[in-house]
């Protein structure tokens, strides 16, 4: 899991047809399912280990301390709490990852998510955007190993994790998938669908 399993999410959603909250560090939201016209979206994909070119323009430690000035209860879930989410990014370094980046209408956006150290689960993910030279959330999702990705034609998709109570955590039973398009400056989220498989084990996911 972690950078090598967000790095192959990246490239198998790419082909998954489909696809926030406004720039703002008071607090965010989780937009409600609409439709719109998608501009076109590209990903950086630097090569294994050079990882810091996600991290610019914007460091782990700047975003975080936008984070930690937000309001973050709406990317908390029953297992994550929002005071959960604010310990990780307080105490643990290494919890707060970047992951691949993606442009989208000629703006860049930085992808990091906040994670576990021990096994890189991530409950929460945002895609930051360059706000006259600060750090802003643009979109923010939680959930159980919940990512972001580049999706087709202007989207973003974000894949979560779906376990039943008997779920080992190594094997959930199935796969939440929501996409987001991107509309007059912010991201609005539009199709959703579960899935019995991972999408990034498989070439093509039908809704």
């Amino acid at each position: 899991m972690g950078v090598r399993r967000a790095i192959s999410m990246l490239y198998v959603l790419l082909l998954i047809l489909g696809t926030s909250a406004c720039s703002t560090t008071d607090a965010l939201r989780v937009e409600s399912p609409t439709a719109s016209s998608m501009p076109a979206v590209t990903a950086s994909s630097p090569s294994d280990g050079d990882v810091k070119e996600w991290e610019k323009p914007f460091t782990p430690s700047e975003v975080r301390s936008v984070l930690l000035k937000t309001d973050l209860s709406l990317v908390a879930t029953d297992q994550n709490s929002e005071s959960d989410i604010r310990e990780y990014l307080t105490d643990c370094d290494k919890c707060l990852l970047a992951l691949p980046s993606f442009e989208i209408a000629g703006e860049k956006f930085q992808n990091y998510s906040v994670s576990t150290a021990g096994d890189a689960y991530s409950f929460a993910s945002f895609a930051i955007r360059d706000d006259h030279g600060k750090p802003s959330i643009a979109l923010a999702v939680g959930g159980s190993d919940v990512y972001l990705s580049a999706g087709k034609e202007g989207s973003l998709v974000a894949q979560e994790a779906v376990y039943q109570p008997d779920d080992p955590m190594c094997c959930p039973s199935g796969w939440s998938v929501r996409m987001f398009r991107y509309q007059d400056g912010q991201f609005v989220q539009a199709d959703s669908f579960e899935s019995s498989v991972d999408p990034t084990e498989n070439q093509e996911v039908t809704p």
